[in-house]
């Protein structure tokens, strides 16, 4: 049963007592540290790490953190009708080689799927770094983009291949933010 406290006839969003804690504690991050605006998943919580306030206004922080490591609470808030999702990322993903400098290196990422350009990558960073190539050799698939990039950063104690894909852009529906900003207000 649904409580009509928190909305109005035309609003088309679960209220606000039926959201998870959360639910609810992203929600109001969200509109602590953004606002209205268009954010981009992987900022929000880099951009939380930031905030100075958040423990007077939301919660723990450490809390706050652990929630915002799970796109899943920000997908049920679209769902929920608090946000909109307004560009899908994860398209086009890429391996990057963060020290690819242009003077020295051939290639600065791979395409997933492009196994010869992965290939390539990590001999180029094997042979900048002085290490032997026989690093695919040690992997049990020398297919799997994730598995040829954590063993090239396990051997070489840092992070030199990373993913990389465009970023899920969200914000909040016009009806949901006001709501939302109130209940941070009166935290």
């Amino acid at each position: 049963m649904s409580s009509k406290s928190d909305s109005t006839p035309a609003d088309n969003h679960t209220q606000w007592d039926e959201l998870t804690p959360a639910r609810r504690r992203v929600a109001k991050t969200i509109a602590h540290v953004h606002g209205p605006q268009t954010f981009n998943r992987p900022d929000l919580r880099e951009d939380t790490e930031e905030v100075d306030d958040l423990e007077d206004t939301i919660d723990d922080k450490e809390r706050v953190l652990t929630s915002l490591k799970y796109t899943r609470l920000l997908n049920d808030l679209v769902d929920d009708g608090y946000l909109t999702l307004e560009h899908q990322g994860g398209t086009n993903p890429i391996i990057l080689d963060l020290e690819y400098d242009s003077d020295r290196d051939t290639r600065n990422a791979a395409p997933y799927g492009d196994t010869s350009a992965l290939h390539t990558l990590v001999a180029q960073v094997c042979d900048r770094e002085g290490i032997t190539r026989d690093l695919l050799d040690e992997v049990d698939n020398p297919f799997d983009f994730n598995e040829v990039k954590d063993k090239v950063n396990r051997a070489l104690g840092r992070t030199v291949l990373q993913p990389y894909s465009d970023p899920s852009k969200y914000r909040f529906t016009s009806e949901t933010y006001s709501l939302v900003r109130s209940k941070v207000d009166g935290s």
